[in-house]
């Protein structure tokens, strides 16, 4: 394989590293980000992979403040699996956790991340 040569970051590329997720802390790491730049391109960010739903709410909730808490870059969230559920207004006012009172509910912390320019993807 060419070295100098980049391809773009594939589904099942993109499925892998967002897995490492999972767990609940949503990081992936920024090699998902930076191996779809250019050659020589340097892209820097992260993903937060959110893959559970309303049933979780303490995971969704740490996956969103994780991702109000990243330094600027090429950054973007995702909702995937359960987690799509979480995108539904209705859930995300009413969505809370008893470990994350000061940050209020769903909804004002997607509106952080949304604030922050970082790209919310279903």
């Amino acid at each position: 394989m060419d070295s100098t040569r980049q391809e773009p970051l594939s589904r099942s590329d993109f499925l892998r590293v967002s897995t490492l997720g999972a767990a609940g802390l949503g990081l992936a790491t920024a090699a998902a980000t930076a191996r779809a730049a250019g050659p020589n391109e340097s892209r820097k960010g992260y993903v937060v992979a959110i893959t559970h739903g309303p049933a979780d709410a303490a995971r969704v909730m740490l996956a969103l403040f994780t991702a109000t808490r990243l330094p600027a870059g090429d950054n973007h969230v995702w909702f995937a699996i359960d987690g799509g559920q979480v995108c539904l207004k209705a859930q995300t006012e009413k969505l809370t956790s008893p470990l994350f009172t000061k940050q209020g509910t769903a909804s004002d912390l997607l509106k952080q991340i949304r604030g922050k320019g970082i790209a919310v993807h279903i």
